[in-house]
């Protein structure tokens, strides 16, 4: 605890104090400039966001971004790499619905929730495939499951998913 004067009888009273046991004016240790300090680092950090989260490219640059990788309607491993991020959180909330009890995702942040797949270039469908899920069952115990969520490419929707007890 440091001390300080007081801002009005100056005489010296604690920086944390909220009344001056002298004169009794409230906050004696505070100034002005501590505000105004306040304020400038305030400033000092949002400049430094701005220019740190800020992106600086131009209209222009943004125009002539890479048109969206074409895939042959065989090449599976180029169809699950192009779908998966838009086809993720739709397939995931189905397998969540199928859940009776609770459920516990464990593919952590950056790991992947389907680590296979299977193309159907006949029908223009993925299967998306993973075991990253645990059911909880009527004992509360967590039970490891296998799912599968079948992605049609054209509609962009989930189209089947099935799920079963077990590890890949």
């Amino acid at each position: 605890m440091a001390m300080t004067t007081c801002k009005e009888c100056k005489k010296e009273v604690s920086d944390r104090a909220k009344v001056c046991p002298h004169c009794g004016v409230k906050k004696p240790g505070e100034r002005w400039w501590h505000a105004l300090a306040g304020f400038a680092v305030l400033i000092v950090i949002g400049t430094g966001a701005y220019f740190y989260f800020g992106s600086g490219d131009s209209v222009e640059a943004t125009d002539k971004a890479s048109p969206p990788k074409q895939c042959a309607a065989t090449d599976g491993q180029c169809l699950f790499e192009a779908n998966l991020a838009e086809a993720s959180y739709p397939c995931k909330k189905q397998i969540e619905k199928t859940s009776k009890y609770d459920f516990e995702w464990n593919d952590g942040v950056f790991g992947l929730a389907f680590t296979h797949f299977r193309n159907v270039p006949e029908k223009g469908q993925l299967v998306f495939t993973g075991d990253k899920v645990k059911f909880t069952n009527g004992f509360n115990a967590k039970v490891n499951m296998i799912y599968s969520c079948t992605y049609d490419l054209k509609s962009k929707s989930v189209v089947d998913v099935s799920v079963k007890e077990g590890r890949l």
